[in-house]
């Protein structure tokens, strides 16, 4: 992205955060003390002039902390949920700046069902400003602006996985026009239309003729001369370049890093777990409350289901898949069968078994699975124990978390045409996990559902 665009990015954000801020601040004044529905809430008569100074003070305000949650970061938004996570947090430091301002200031004291009303709308407000200019940067991407040129050098199998990640280039933001490489010839094809350029040593000079702002480093893909000169060119001609470092081990990576540094010297710590800490408590509170919640409500639907099943196809209402789980550790899994029992007609479904497949019936019994730990509401399909072998090479990465009950290969059925495509949107739901991730696959899986959408593929 060049400087230009990004200060024109810089002046919508600033923009539409104020305007938004401030109409939260002035609607919330109007629903408080204008509207005589509010439940719970006593009729009063404002004072209208601590607001006249409370609200104009809390717009630059607000974009200060705005600004500190690196809001105006494009590093951190544009691209994923984490940019409403950080309005989130914004918002309610700016109430919480409010209300310690009146406890210095009694003349700035303001109404609490105000400032909450104040809190909601703005992050609603904000939230809708932002979403809306997502929607004009993809639109100015698909004409070839606020993009950043990229390079990546290295074209072994490690850096054709982070070029397939960055695509497509409209969401990414990043284009990739091309590698370096020290084994292959010059305008070798590499993937897609994109090729090998030149050698890594002439880095600046592929830099300078293809406009790129941005080179990936794939430390293990090139000779160490290689990567050598030009760390040391950092600081020279490479000065107008962003350097990344990759560390060559990005496809079998299952678990995050964290930066180390030991003895002043900066090193990248493998984390034990994919998920942990808050992050950790959240996924679980998310998992067994809403499991523990839908299996009340759901359980005379569960023996509504069980009574229809045993007689429609008589024998065995349940059928096991046995599945492997987090870290590798088999168990079983149940779903209501949808075939009949007997082995000859065994291909065969009873009537009305399709209606348990497309409204997602069938996987009713997983809850208990999810209340045992062994699966989550959201996480990769489960692999079956007897084609594990299939999945030999993404193994360590789709089995750093629990299997989910719903994943990214429902949402993204559309896009599911083979197994690889199903795998892909596995691999980026476990390297880009977020609470907030969670939360929109499980809005998605029930319009799905509800639009009668459910992937046939099956592992």
């Amino acid at each position: 992205m060049q400087r230009k665009e990004y200060l024109v990015l810089l002046g919508l954000w600033l923009v539409s955060d104020a305007l938004a801020i401030y109409a939260a601040l002035n609607v919330a004044f109007d629903v408080r003390y204008n509207f005589d529905w509010l439940p719970l809430i006593e009729k009063l008569v404002p004072i209208t002039e601590r607001y006249q100074i409370v609200i104009p003070a809390a717009v630059p305000l607000w974009l200060v902390i705005f600004a500190f949650n690196r809001l105006y970061d494009r590093r951190y938004t544009l691209n994923g949920l984490q940019e409403y996570g950080k309005i989130v947090i914004a918002c309610s430091l700016g109430i919480l700046v409010l209300v310690v301002l009146s406890f210095f200031e009694p003349n700035l004291s303001v109404s609490r069902s105000w400032l909450i009303l104040c809190w909601f709308l703005a992050i609603l407000f904000t939230s809708a400003a932002r979403f809306v200019i997502r929607r004009i940067v993809r639109w100015a991407r698909r004409r070839g602006y606020w993009l950043t040129r990229a390079l990546i050098v290295g074209a072994n199998e490690h850096a054709k996985a982070i070029a397939r990640q960055l695509a497509p280039a409209t969401h990414s933001g990043v284009q990739v026009v091309g590698f370096l490489d020290d084994y292959l010839p010059t305008d070798t094809r590499v993937l897609d239309d994109l090729r090998v350029l030149d050698r890594p040593t002439a880095l600046a000079s592929v830099a300078r003729a293809t406009g790129a702002r941005e080179a990936i480093v794939v430390q293990g893909a090139i000779a160490w001369e290689s990567f050598m000169e030009i760390i040391t060119q950092v600081h020279s001609t490479l000065n107008d370049l962003d350097l990344k470092l990759s560390p060559g081990f990005y496809e079998i990576l299952a678990t995050g890093v964290r930066l180390s540094n030991d003895g002043f010297v900066p090193l990248l710590a493998i984390e034990k777990n994919r998920i942990t800490g808050v992050d950790a408590l959240l996924k679980n509170m998310l998992d067994y409350g809403v499991s523990f919640l839908a299996l009340v409500l759901v359980s005379p639907l569960l023996l509504l289901t069980m009574l229809f099943v045993k007689i429609v196809a008589p024998g065995s209402v349940f059928e096991p898949y046995h599945v492997l789980g987090a870290h590798q550790k088999p168990f079983t899994t149940w779903k209501f069968r949808t075939h009949y029992a007997d082995p000859a007609r065994r291909t065969v479904d009873y009537p009305l078994a399709w209606w348990l497949y497309r409204l997602g019936l069938d996987k009713l019994p997983q809850f208990i699975n999810i209340l045992r730990g062994e699966m989550s509401l959201v996480g990769p399909r489960p692999i079956p124990v007897a084609r594990a072998a299939v999945y030999q090479e993404w193994l360590p990465t789709l089995l750093a978390v629990k299997p989910g009950f719903t994943g990214p290969w429902v949402v993204g059925a559309r896009e599911v045409l083979t197994l690889e495509d199903e795998i892909r949107l596995d691999l980026y739901y476990i390297r880009n996990w977020t609470i907030w991730l969670d939360l929109q696959i499980l809005l998605q899986t029930a319009l799905r559902l509800l639009e009668g959408v459910r992937p046939v593929t099956k592992r």
